[in-house]
Order: C-alpha cells, then sequence, then structure tokens
C-alpha cells in the first residue's frame, strides 16, 4: 500500500518563511533517518510554505523523507497563524504536532516519546522544551556579532546531524523556557496533542496578526496546557533547537526587538485582557535523558529549590 494511503498516528505541521538552510536541517531532524525508534508511516509531516523570494521549494521539502507533504500559500498578512491552522486541517494523523517556526530542529527522540505519551495517555498534551543555538540566548547574542556564519562552526563543531543529541552541547534554554522541566513554561515550538482537542481549542487565534503571529504561541499552548483533562507530558531529556535565521524577536537589534516585543504585548493584552502568565499546570517529566541534558536538570532544580 502506498505510503499515503495509511492514516499515520502523528501529524506535524512546520511552517517555513523565508528560511530555506534552516527549514531543511528541521525537515532532516525529522526524518526517519535522524529520529530514533519511530517508522516513517507512523508519522507524516506536513510543510506549509508562505511565499517569499526566499523558497525552500517542494523538491527540498520532501527530499529527506516519503512521508512529507508540502503547501506552497501566498499569505497577505504578515502573520503564520492562517498557515498553521491550514496546515492543521490537512492532518490525517490521530494527533497534531504544531512547529510554528520552521528553524527549529529536534532531537533524536521527540517523535517516539511523543507517541509513546500518548500510548501512555490518549488526552495528553505533550511538548518539548525549546533551545536556542549558542552560548547565549541569540536575542543577546546577535549583538555580539552572532549570525548565521558563526551557528555553522558551532554544528560543524559538533559533526551535525552524526549524533542529534549533542546539540545540548551547543544550546542554552530559550528565553521562554528558562523556568527549567519542574514548572510549565511560557511555550514551546513542539506543541502536540489530540486532532479532537486541536478542534476543540478552534486552532491558533487567527486575530494574531502582527509579526510573526505575535503571542498566538504562547496563547495556544496556554490554552492546551489548561484544558479541562489535559495532564501535560514534558520531554524533558529531547529539545527544539532554534536556528539563528534573523528572526522577528531573536535576529534584530535590541532597539528594534524591544519596539517589537510592546507591540505584540499591546496585541496580547487586547486580544486577552491581561497580561501574559505561564500555563498554571505541573508537567509530568516523560523520557531518558541524555548525559547532555544534566546540567539542565540542575539548571531547572535551581530554579525550584530554595537556595
Amino acid at each position: 500500500m502506498p505510503l499515503f494511503r495509511r492514516k499515520p498516528l502523528l501529524s506535524i505541521v512546520v511552517i517555513v518563511y523565508k528560511m530555506p538552510e534552516q527549514a531543511d536541517k528541521t525537515l532532516l531532524s525529522l526524518s526517519p533517518a535522524y529520529q530514533q525508534g519511530i517508522r516513517e508511516q507512523d508519522y507524516e509531516v506536513i510543510v506549509v510554505e508562505n511565499h517569499s523570494d526566499r523558497l525552500l521549494g517542494a523538491e527540498r521539502a520532501t527530499r529527506h523523507a516519503d512521508n512529507v507533504r508540502y503547501y506552497h500559500r501566498h499569505e497577505t498578512q504578515r502573520t503564520p497563524v492562517h498557515a498553521i491552522n491550514f496546515g492543521a486541517a490537512q492532518a490525517r494523523g490521530r494527533y497534531v504536532a504544531i512547529m510554528i517556526d520552521g528553524a527549529r530542529m529536534l532531537s533524536p527522540g521527540v517523535l517516539r516519546h511523543t507517541l509513546s505519551a500518548f500510548k501512555a495517555d490518549p488526552e495528553a498534551a505533550v511538548s518539548a522544551p525549546g533551545y536556542h543555538i549558542g552560548h547565549k540566548l541569540q536575542q543577546v547574542a546577535v549583538n555580539e556579532g552572532y549570525d548565521e556564519t558563526v551557528e555553522a562552526g558551532l554544528l560543524q563543531s559538533i559533526s551535525w546531524p552524526e549524533d542529534g543529541y549533542r546539540l545540548f552541547d551547543i544550546a542554552v534554554l530559550s528565553g521562554s523556557c528558562q523556568g527549567g522541566f519542574f514548572q510549565a513554561n511560557y511555550e514551546s515550538n513542539f506543541i502536540a496533542m489530540p486532532v479532537k482537542k486541536w478542534k476543540a481549542l478552534g486552532g491558533v487565534d487567527s486575530r494574531y496578526d502582527d509579526f510573526g503571529g505575535g503571542n498566538a504561541n504562547l496563547d495556544l499552548y496556554k490554552r492546551l496546557l489548561e484544558y479541562p483533562n489535559t495532564p501535560f507530558y514534558m520531554l524533558f531529556g529531547e529539545g527544539s533547537f532554534h536556528q539563528f535565521h534573523g528572526g522577528v524577536t531573536t535576529g534584530t537589534r535590541k532597539e528594534e526587538r524591544d519596539r517589537i516585543y510592546r507591540a505584540l504585548d499591546d496585541q496580547d493584552r487586547a486580544l486577552r485582557g491581561d497580561n501574559r502568565t505561564p500555563p498554571t499546570v505541573r508537567p509530568i517529566l516523560y523520557g531518558t535523558p541524555h548525559p547532555s541534558v544534566y546540567r539542565f536538570i540542575r539548571h531547572s532544580l535551581d530554579k525550584v529549590l530554595p537556595q
């Protein structure tokens, strides 16, 4: 039976815009050759690319695996929210995972542990913590000369993609995940849930129409984790790793970034009616951490233990 006639368990929606080199690495990290302990027929990858002058294109999007579908859209707004909802509408799996930023590589056990968590509890929400490649947050490092060339050198230093877990050796926790593993963070770039729960939530709120979707991803994460009967499984031994690509909040200089943050937060308050707080949920830690993760476990303990 051809691969696309079989219904996968998990559909992964990846949004791409002006990041062909980074998206190519992300899709390699989603391939069955890189992900461990999962079969190609168990999942599908839905790539939705909003049109730009720097396209990934169908050929590159599908070159790492046969379970990838590619859609090219002409978006009239400066937000990925419509692309996300479009991509999720194409999903054939029982579960759907949202990756709002196509410049995020995954560690090799994310998909295996995601399906294992859903087997343990079909009503769960599952996410992987976020990291930035580099030794500082990229929104800080960009002011000190960090760019794609520096990042390429870091990836070469760990011989990526030979051992995907070595990404932890050249990364820091992202700003939204600074709280560590023992409390819910502000967001994740790998958010998975049952399709029926995605539909009950109404998908991503399409009113987030500002740069990069504004706080749409934080909003989805919070609404999902606080939805009734939704145990939260955090894949604390895995990660989602942000590649530098000149993005709105990580690739701009401080003055411009501060201005953009204020605009995004203003829209968030207008839509929500209050200030953004993290979800009021404690995670179930799931998986087996690689030794490279141990220093982040120590960091997480420091965040919750009395000094």
